[in-house]
């Protein structure tokens, strides 16, 4: 990358932020949706813009939700990571625009178990895993030896939260989530990781108003 592109990338990002920001700043209580419930990592990544811009934050249990929402207007923004499968859908849709994008941080990331539940050598079957399809490479990335060659059978789940929700009411033996999930439904880590700097997205209306 040449020094002009990189130059014209920061300048580009920079006014885009500032002008989004600026519009927050101005419209207390504009609304941004993103995935729920609580303790999500696109909730923890909201957290911030909230607090600083006084922005009315709405969760909703997918993504597709979001979308929905945010193109029937019944919120003004929405906020979703770079690595979510489905981005592309808002991008392509003719009716929303891409306002701003940021990196920072998702919390810590890992797999987790229900309290007093212990996965040893001695165990031998398949392991039913509650995990995002986004973050199922995880499991693969931090299992310990004793889960080494066990058979993973995969149960989807919509965030985070929800496979640590699943896992806690005794629907998987393990779950690939977040700290906050596992804080939340008093988890176990097996093992972890720590956090991915991705980037983050805003999408508003195309039109006008959101320029």
């Amino acid at each position: 990358m040449s020094a002009d592109t990189a130059r014209r990338l920061t300048e580009e990002y920079t006014a885009r932020w500032n002008s989004l920001t600026a519009l927050w700043s101005e419209r207390p209580g504009t609304t941004l949706g993103t995935l729920g419930p609580s303790g999500t990592s696109s909730h923890v990544a909201a957290g911030p813009l909230v607090e600083r811009y006084g922005l009315d934050i709405r969760l909703f249990n997918t993504f597709d939700d979001v979308l929905a929402a945010l193109v029937d207007r019944k919120v003004d923004y929405a906020l979703v990571p770079s690595a979510y499968q489905g981005l592309t859908r808002f991008h392509w849709h003719r009716d929303l625009r891409l306002v701003a994008f940021f990196p920072q941080a998702t919390p810590e990331y890992g797999i987790a178990s229900a309290p007093h539940t212990a996965v040893g050598d001695e165990d031998t079957g398949p392991l039913r895993v509650a995990a995002m399809w986004e973050v199922r490479r995880i499991y693969a990335e931090v299992a310990p030896a004793a889960l080494s060659g066990r058979e993973v059978r995969w149960v989807d789940v919509d965030s985070t939260q929800h496979a640590a929700e699943l896992l806690a009411a005794g629907g998987a033996d393990l779950a690939v989530t977040n700290a906050p999930g596992v804080h939340a439904h008093g988890l176990g880590w097996v093992a972890r990781r720590p956090g991915a700097e991705i980037v983050w997205t805003v999408f508003g209306h195309a039109g006008p108003s959101h320029t």
